[in-house]
């Protein structure tokens, strides 16, 4: 047994990896049912308890600490043992504990789960996990329905948009920070009834565990989600990010545009081929259709006409064979729909509208009928093959690496500056949603740090140069480049965009970066929601002060629930989400708060909402 102390701490440490930290009458412990060990691979666990455990103390500036080395873990016959180590330091400055892993060359480990998680010694059953699972969940302890977490186990994706999770019952809490998130994740695993148990995970890149993975761990004698929401939001802007929407409509004044507007969505040409996965076999009708820019232009006009002062245009299937098909070789535009001039009158249609514009657009999916495919220019896994689909309405594809994805969006954006084709922005699918990739092709190599970076740039690119760019969902690592995002929702199951909640869900997104991001949401009722459980999408889109969607041929109702949430939006849309409570105990009454005195409730059991200036 080993003993450290620091901050208002003190922390017992065994061989094994168990630890007990102690603050005043609140104490820490690792979970008791915990296994850290290395995953190889050829899908093998191996624990830690299985090697020879060096267990010392360590002292610096920075505060004590402790490491444990794990000398000659055993490997599959005829194997070298295999050596680990890791550290945990008392952060004297901050109180926060520092969990490193260090690196490791060898190229056999998969990925390693270390640290335990931590739960207050003697707490009851009431505990409750928070998850920043898509827009947010709490998971209580009791929750009576099972919950998974989804594979592979990744932060910067659905799985976690922002890389932290935290846990609390009434003594206490803790959350904890992944500071290299890149290859960072977590299992999350909740029978029917509970308990919830939930494992650090930490990935190789590029086959080895290169560089020192680092997680901060946060330690709490009383908090909630808000709370934890609230530390990460300090946490973020001491490191600079979080920019917030104001920093961004300086730079891009086009984005204030957006305060109050609603997002229409619509399209021109959609054409599934039938080896696509998903071709609608029982509607083949539904597998084809086009509309011209002229048309959507006069559909526009009437929806002026109607009243919709402010809108943002997100225009899909614009290219040359329509929606998801032969990217990144889309150009020219639709020839069917107008070609290149009815692309431009439709664009300079919506500026005389008072409307912004934008294309959507994709330089991740790489079709193979795309005119100038090479697959030497797809991503590349280490054992030299390359990964793909057919899955969209293209067909066959591959996985452009992002390495290359900012040369092609220059290109085709330059093409279309040279047809006098101006749109406001640009709409980059999937980039802030899908698992960041990693590329072993040597031509163009690429660990997952660095496509986020390629990514990042393609959307700066598009700000620079139209002022307004959008993407799939929010990550924490692409919310500083981006305008708005497609949506945030919350997560259900079985699908993660409709059916029953995964736990009790909590805008812990939005508590972090509402003032930093614009989020629309689907203003249905019932199942055409895509809410959890079927619950209001217009109670949501004003509980979370977002913006919201709207049909170009509205019914009077859908434009009256748009320029409702336009009026909240626009008061809205800059300001901090400074708290969010269930006034009435249960899921049914909700209210937010933000940072200008707006105070939103919600009921859902009769569909009544009201928002009122508050002084804070």
């Amino acid at each position: 047994m080993h003993q450290i102390t620091g901050a208002d701490l003190r922390i017992c440490a065994e061989k094994g990896g168990n630890i007990k930290i102690s603050r005043g009458d609140c104490v820490w412990v690792s979970r008791k049912d915990y296994v850290p060990g290395v995953e190889l691979e050829d899908g093998s666990f191996i624990p830690l308890s299985a090697a020879k455990t060096k267990l010392e103390t360590l002292t610096s500036g920075t505060g004590e600490g402790l490491r444990w080395t794990w000398e000659e873990i055993p490997m599959p016959e005829g194997q070298e043992p295999l050596c680990l180590a890791g550290e945990l330091r008392i952060e004297n400055e901050s109180g926060h504990l520092i969990f490193s892993l260090l690196p490791v060359r060898d190229g056999r480990l998969k990925s390693v789960r270390w640290p335990a998680e931590l739960q207050l010694s003697g707490e009851s059953s009431e505990g409750c996990a928070v998850l920043p699972l898509m827009q947010g969940s709490l998971l209580p302890d009791h929750w009576p329905w099972e919950v998974k977490g989804i594979e592979p186990p990744c932060f910067l994706e659905r799985h976690g948009y922002m890389p932290w999770l935290g846990r609390y019952c009434g003594k206490g809490g803790w959350m904890g920070i992944a500071e290299t998130p890149w290859d960072a994740g977590y299992s999350l695993d909740h029978p029917a009834g509970g308990p919830t148990r939930l494992d650090w995970i930490w990935q190789e890149s590029m086959g080895r565990l290169s560089y020192g993975r680092r997680l901060r761990v946060i330690l709490f004698s009383e908090c909630n989600y808000v709370t934890m929401c609230k530390e990460y939001r300090s946490y973020i802007r001491e490191r600079g990010s979080g920019r917030t929407l104001r920093e961004k409509v300086e730079r891009n004044p086009k984005i204030q545009d957006l305060f109050g507007a609603s997002v229409i969505h619509t399209e021109i040409r959609f054409e599934t081929k039938m080896e696509a996965a998903c071709y609608d076999w029982e509607h083949p009708e539904k597998n084809s259709r086009l509309a011209t820019f002229e048309e959507r232009g006069r559909q526009l006009k009437v929806l002026h006409e109607r009243g919709l002062d402010k809108a943002y245009v997100h225009l899909d299937g614009w290219g040359k064979a329509g929606y998801d098909r032969e990217h990144p070789d889309i150009l020219p535009p639709c020839e069917e729909a107008g070609g290149a001039e009815g692309l431009r009158k439709l664009v300079e249609d919506c500026g005389a509208l008072g409307y912004r514009f934008a294309l959507h657009d994709q330089y991740r999916d790489y079709y193979v009928d795309a005119k100038n495919y090479d697959p030497g220019q797809a991503v590349m896994l280490p054992d030299g093959s390359r990964p793909g689909e057919c899955t969209w309405n293209g067909g066959k594809q591959s996985y452009l690496c992002a390495s290359l994805a900012p040369y092609y969006v220059r290109r085709n954006y330059r093409m279309l500056e040279n047809m006098g084709i101006h749109p406001d922005g640009a709409y980059l699918d999937v980039f802030s949603v899908i698992r960041l990739d990693e590329c072993c092709d040597p031509a163009h190599p690429m660990t997952r740090r660095e496509c986020s970076e390629y990514r990042n740039e393609c959307f700066h690119y598009i700000t620079e140069h139209y002022g307004i760019v959008s993407s799939e969902e929010p990550l924490s690592c692409t919310v500083d480049a981006l305008a708005l995002c497609h949506h945030a929702p919350y997560p259900t199951a079985p699908t993660l965009a409709r059916g029953k909640a995964r736990g009790i869900p909590v805008p812990l997104f939005n508590l972090v970066y509402h003032d930093c991001i614009l989020i629309p949401w689907n203003l249905a009722e019932g199942e055409e929601s895509v809410m959890p459980d079927g619950k209001s999408g217009f109670l949501y889109a004003l509980l979370n002060g977002g913006m919201g969607y709207l049909p170009i041929e509205p019914t009077g109702e859908e434009l009256e629930k748009a320029q409702i949430t336009g009026r909240l939006h626009e008061l809205v849309a800059d300001q901090e989400m400074v708290l969010h409570e269930f006034p009435g105990g249960t899921e049914e009454q909700q209210r937010t708060v933000f940072a200008n005195g707006i105070t939103v409730e919600v009921d859902f059991r009769n569909g009544s909402y009201r928002w009122e200036k508050t002084s804070l």
